[in-house]
């Protein structure tokens, strides 16, 4: 067989070329610690590995999102705290005020401490975390939540209702809220002494939206009151004859009567309150012109479900700045004033207690699946060095035996080019 001296010489170009590839691709992989440089070079791995890296992403994610919502939470416990201690405060001062060894000036000064606590709360449900997001907003964090009207009363402003708190993952199959809407702890507390009602007008009322038209809800009876808490009323407004009158019914269309079996209604007279069942009612209409109701209006009495934490402390703190010791129905007022407190004191506490509880559930859920996250990082990350990592001492020696390769390939290249007729000419 013949060999020409150019077959010679380009079998001995590619054995270098050859070896120098498989140095350069070692050296490579030891520069980057990598095995898999590219799929082609281990398709199944590199497949795998891309998952693993993905997966590894995720899991990291899982662990910063935690590291944002653990001290929002923990803040958030810590306000909790203070709101607690606060309230169960004025529950001490409630009880305190409602003595009888307590004066006008003793129940003024406890008066001053409660709206002093009530300006405290204010600022703890407006009260702001370390990235300056205010922590009872819900998802408009960036807004303060409560907000003051020129005569005292607050209002929430924040997110409410379905998706009105941010929510993080913890792993594909858990998440937890990162907060509370100042909704939920401060203003929708369930109303316990089923003593405080509202008076509003029945849908297609005439009276709806006319202006200088209100309405005012009381208490005129204490004891006629507790036996019909819960229960809602209807004033019906009707023509008679030209006269307005109007009669108290129940939900059904029965007529309320009085303590002495009366039935209950009359000639309307404007602004003149209507009583019933231990309630007055009164509908405060403008006289110039004189507005009236039209017949078939109808105004419901009905128990107030929730109450806010704001309005319990002002109700309170009013009913000691007006209590006066020497009348009698005064004293009486304040008691039923001292009872409702309580009751919604507590009402509010257990709302305290529960969110507290909640937060603390939370807290413990994001200790535990960091726990779980940080083992699966451990076992995702060594599985997938397992498959795409360098093996050093491997690829040293196949490193030192390439560049053996390399130098003997490259020795017989040039004693093979001296091979030459012409040396011997």
């Amino acid at each position: 067989m013949r060999i020409s001296t150019h077959q010679i010489f380009s079998s001995g170009l590619s054995s270098m070329q050859s070896a120098l590839s498989q140095l350069n691709k070692t050296r490579l992989q030891m520069a980057t610690g990598r095995e898999i440089l590219t799929p082609a070079d281990d398709p199944s791995g590199a497949a795998q590995s891309m998952h693993l890296s993905a997966a590894i992403k995720g899991t990291e994610q899982y662990q910063r999102n935690a590291d944002y919502a653990q001290p929002k939470l923990e803040y958030e416990e810590s306000q909790l705290i203070e709101l607690g201690n606060v309230l169960q405060r004025v529950r001490e001062l409630v009880v305190a005020g409602n003595n009888d060894t307590y004066n006008p000036n003793n129940r003024d000064i406890i008066a001053g401490e409660i709206r002093e606590m009530r300006r405290e709360i204010i600022a703890l449900a407006n009260s702001q975390d370390t990235n300056g997001e205010y922590l009872f907003a819900g998802t408009r964090s960036q807004e303060q939540p409560f907000e003051i009207s020129d005569d005292g009363r607050i209002s929430y402003v924040g997110a409410e209702g379905p998706g009105s708190v941010r929510e993080i993952e913890l792993a594909s199959n858990r998440r937890i809220a990162t907060g509370d809407t100042g909704a939920d702890v401060f203003m929708n507390i369930p109303e316990r002494s089923g003593l405080r009602t509202e008076a509003v007008f029945a849908p297609g009322n005439s009276l709806i939206g006319v202006a200088n038209v209100e309405l005012k809800n009381e208490i005129e009876n204490l004891d006629r009151a507790l036996d019909s808490a819960g229960q809602t009323f209807r004033i019906k407004f009707e023509d008679d004859g030209g006269t307005l009158k109007y009669k108290v019914q129940d939900l059904d269309g029965n007529a309320i009567k009085d303590q002495n079996g009366a039935t209950i209604g009359g000639t309307y007279v404007p602004n003149q309150p209507i009583e019933f069942a231990g309630r007055r009612v009164t509908l405060s209409v403008p006289t110039v012109p004189l507005t009236m109701p039209a017949d078939g209006d109808e105004i419901l009495s009905r128990p107030l479900t929730q109450v806010s934490i704001f309005q319990t402390l002002d109700d309170i703190a009013t009913a000691f700045e007006s209590a006066v010791s020497t009348d009698p129905d005064a004293r009486e007022q304040l008691s039923q004033a001292t009872s409702m407190a309580l009751r919604n004191l507590d009402s509010g506490l257990e709302r305290v207690d529960t969110v507290r509880a909640s937060v603390g559930l939370r807290l413990s859920a994001i200790d535990t699946q960091t726990a779980l996250n940080d083992e699966r990082l451990v076992d995702l990350r060594s599985t997938r060095s397992d498959i795409a990592d360098l093996d050093y001492a491997e690829a040293i020696s196949r490193f030192q035996l390439q560049q053996t390769v390399l130098q003997a390939a490259q020795q017989t290249y040039v004693e093979v080019n001296k091979l030459s007729l012409f040396n011997f000419i």
